[in-house]
């Protein structure tokens, strides 16, 4: 697995919006975030562009991914947000470009798409964090501070959630492999096509926000069902924010579908791993090695010479 070479102050940074268009607010945030771990930021030509719920045209899109990596003047490629679009554009993206010029990738939520097929196509590893759109000026020091670390260093040993949230351990066991996965929504866009994701000995990361109970339940069952829980070596479940019904309405709750639908596996599985859609958020890097004992619980990275 390629580690893409760690950056440094003064890098420049290619910013691209592969999935939804960025409000005027969204951009000028995007600068003060670089602003503040000292990077320069090169805004691609989709970051302005508006094309109903997309930013810019899906060839417009594709041609500033594949140009932000061929670019040897900029050292990491940052998604400025995410929404949908990402699934549109992957099917076009020569990814040989990202192969050749391996850089650090930052995303996550409908970015997920590229994290699995970066990780899976091209041996590259990637960091799902927050996404500069937000202003890291005004974000938490946890978020910041793991965001620094996958940026400039990489994350070995024993990660951290966010002081007061504690890892939990849904089904005990230890599990060791490359982490993979993101987004549940969009993991599952990826089945039945040439980019979807293989779990086979590896560490399944999942998480998911805005998101009924009977929709979730649908998505693993999914997975379930397509032999994704059975090929994986361990499991990580992160935060499903905004994931209950309406009161009044009968409903599993997300424990309960847990429960009923990835114990069964009996994969070490751990939860509560505050990364995805939520503040504070932990970065990791995607594609890295990875090591989970639910019964303390714990995750860990290793850090491969």
């Amino acid at each position: 697995m390629i580690i893409p070479e760690p950056l440094k102050k003064g890098d420049r940074i290619a910013l691209i919006a592969p999935a939804s268009p960025a409000k005027e607010k969204e951009i000028i945030n995007a600068g003060k975030s670089l602003a503040l771990l000292g990077l320069e930021p090169v805004f691609y030509p989709g970051c302005t562009a508006k094309h109903g719920y997309l930013s810019g045209s899906d060839e417009l899109r594709r041609r500033d991914f594949e140009r932000a990596f061929a670019d040897q003047s900029v050292k990491g490629v940052f998604c400025i947000r995410g929404g949908y679009g990402c699934s549109r554009i992957i099917k076009d993206v020569d990814l040989n470009i990202v192969r050749n010029n391996p850089k650090v990738f930052l995303g996550y939520s409908d970015v997920s798409v590229f994290h699995i097929a970066i990780n899976q196509n091209c041996d590259m590893m990637t960091v799902h964090g927050s996404m500069p759109s937000i202003n890291w000026e005004r974000s938490d020091s946890a978020t910041v501070d793991s965001l620094r670390k996958c940026l400039f260093d990489f994350p070995e040993g024993e990660i951290s959630n966010p002081p007061g949230e504690k890892l939990e351990c849904l089904v005990p066991g230890k599990a060791r492999g490359r982490i993979i996965g993101g987004n549940l929504t969009t993991v599952i866009s990826t089945l039945g096509s040439p980019y979807e994701i293989d779990t086979t000995g590896k560490i399944l990361y999942l998480e998911d926000i805005d998101e009924k109970p009977y929709s979730i339940d649908r998505m693993l069952t999914a997975l379930s069902l397509s032999g994704k829980f059975r090929d994986a070596a361990g499991i990580i479940l992160g935060p499903f924010v905004n994931c209950e019904e309406e009161e009044g309405i009968p409903a599993l709750t997300i424990s309960q579908i847990f429960d009923e639908v990835i114990r069964p596996w009996n994969k070490p599985t751990v939860t509560n791993f505050r990364c995805g859609h939520i503040y504070p958020q932990i970065a990791f890097p995607m594609g890295a090695l990875t090591e989970i004992d639910a019964q303390i619980p714990s995750i860990r990275f290793i850090k491969e010479c």
